[in-house]
Order: structure tokens, then sequence, then C-alpha cells
């Protein structure tokens, strides 16, 4: 049963190279609190002048939210459920979308209305059994 390292393998690189994937246009969901991979947002925002009209989604911004800084507007839009100390001042000057809702609703709300075609989350090495 050593299928999924090979497979595994051969889907690892930078994560440069992984935000480099991302379409102009794309709505980019990042995983919650924790969940939140500062390795790939920080890539995003390092490889800014790659993206236009980029739509971050996100439940509430717990690192640094760099794409919310004015010199990002024409790369990052932000629209947090849940508006944090990062993420508020963009909001407030009309630089990211505040959309209430929830908790329980998420899910619903992604699958039924927003429809992200990109995840950034944040997982953990397999083990043994993959």
């Amino acid at each position: 049963m050593e299928d999924w390292k090979v497979l595994y393998a051969s889907k690892l690189m930078t994560a440069d190279e992984a935000v480099r994937q991302i379409p102009d246009g794309s709505r980019v969901f990042f995983g919650h609190a924790a969940n939140e991979p500062p390795v790939l947002v920080d890539a995003l925002v390092r490889n800014y002048e790659q993206y236009k009209d980029v739509e971050i989604v996100h439940m509430v911004a717990m690192g640094k939210a760099e794409y919310c800084q004015p010199a990002y507007d024409r790369n990052f839009h932000h629209n947090s459920f849940f508006l944090g100390a990062t993420s508020r001042a963009a909001a407030a000057e009309g630089r990211a979308d505040f959309t209430p809702v929830y908790f329980s609703e998420i899910p619903a709300l992604l699958r039924d209305h927003l429809h992200p075609n990109v995840a950034l989350i944040q997982v953990s090495t397999p083990d043994e059994h993959g």
C-alpha cells in the first residue's frame, strides 16, 4: 500500500509554487483561526503582483492580514464573516467586505452562495497509513 506515498511525493511543492497556481479572479477561502496557513498566506502576499481581483474569504483573520493593506487593493479583496483587529480598518474604509453570518450557517453560505474555487488550509503530514 505504498501508492499514497508516490502520489503525495508528486504533489509536494514550495508555498510560492502552490500559490502561483491561483488564477486571477479566484475566490480563495482561508482556514479558520488556528487552521489559517501562515506560510501560504505569506506566500500569497509575497507574490501579490501576480494577482488581480482575488477575493479572500475568511471567518476571522488571526494572522497579520497584510492582504488588507491599501497597497494590495488591486490584487486582493477581503470578505470577512467576523471582523478582527487586523481587518476592521479595511472594512471601515470600504476596502473589505463584512458578511455577517451565524457560525452554524457558514457551510451553507460557502456551498450554496459563495462557491470558493481555492481553499488554503493547514494540514499535518501523513503518518505511516497516509
